[in-house]
């Protein structure tokens, strides 16, 4: 078991500074099995990746962590609904609905949304079974740091989620927009693959680099992280499944608060060989509040 102090000497992987990322958009495409695509035969990505040494520090016992200054925090919540014994669409729904009641309580919100939900197990996927429709689809631990979306998508993805009413009642002065995920190990403890975060007030937005996913209905304009040695990132080691992560993927206030957290999973150099893969769950919420 990894001491609940402990920080860790790993390694992330960061996109490469390519002078072609000037010429050339950075891409990842995502057949389906449903698609009639050999993969074999085309080119899925022009990503390469900058693997770095990096510190990542526990946030246990930490004053200086929150969403509000760092972009991300953990809190103590007992899940009615963690699909550990399989999945099936009414756990995920239920749990869909906890999450969004969990946010309205700790936010005081006026409106939450979830929008998506993920769920993920470190071991490889099959491509020929990828159906990113989905829901009750079980993906690879994510790679390369990431934030889950850019600027540019917010409009489109806030016209998804309202309807007509909604759009009247909160697109004017007075009201706070955020995308805030979270996330929860379906596992009682995770020590495989844990996520690291990295400080907001420790990045620089020169060095988000805007990437296309291309999913066979859908395009999504998503953040890599480019490699700066001033970024502090952080880890919250033995996270049980009643401590998940919350983190901001987006906030429409801009003030010296924390409005994106780039993130990953990373190797955990402290974990036992007998570890299990790791399993989590993540939801990503359209969170409206009164300034």
């Amino acid at each position: 078991m990894t001491s609940t102090r402990t920080d860790i000497q790993t390694t992330i992987d960061f996109i490469a500074d390519l002078p072609i990322y000037g010429e050339e958009k950075p891409f990842f495409l995502h057949p389906s099995a449903s698609v009639d695509v050999d993969i074999d035969g085309i080119r899925t990505t022009n990503v390469e990746w900058d693997r770095q040494p990096v510190t990542v520090y526990s946030m246990r016992n930490k004053d200086n962590i929150s969403l509000e200054k760092t972009g991300f925090c953990y809190v103590k919540h007992e899940s009615k609904y963690i699909p550990s014994q399989g999945m099936n669409t009414d756990i995920i729904t239920k749990y869909r609905k906890e999450s969004e009641d969990l946010l309205r309580s700790l936010f005081n919100a006026e409106f939450v949304h979830c929008y998506d939900c993920k769920t993920r197990k470190n071991t490889p996927m099959n491509l020929e079974e990828y159906d990113p429709s989905d829901p009750l689809l079980v993906e690879e631990v994510a790679v390369g740091a990431h934030g889950d979306i850019s600027l540019d998508t917010i409009p489109r993805l806030l016209k998804d989620v309202l309807n007509e009413d909604q759009l009247a009642t909160f697109f004017q002065t007075g009201y706070r927009f955020r995308l805030i995920n979270t996330w929860r190990s379906i596992l009682p403890e995770c020590e495989d693959r844990p996520l690291a975060m990295c400080d907001y007030s420790s990045t620089d937005a020169n060095d988000l680099v805007a990437t296309d996913r291309v999913y066979p209905k859908w395009n999504q304009e998503i953040y890599y992280l480019k490699y700066n040695k001033n970024q502090r990132w952080y880890w919250l080691p033995n996270q049980r499944s009643n401590e998940p992560f919350l983190f901001m993927t987006y906030d429409s206030h801009a003030g010296s608060n924390a409005r994106y957290c780039p993130h990953v999973s990373v190797e955990n150099p402290m974990a036992s060989p007998q570890a299990p893969p790791r399993e989590s769950i993540e939801t990503r919420n359209l969170v409206i509040t009164k300034l």
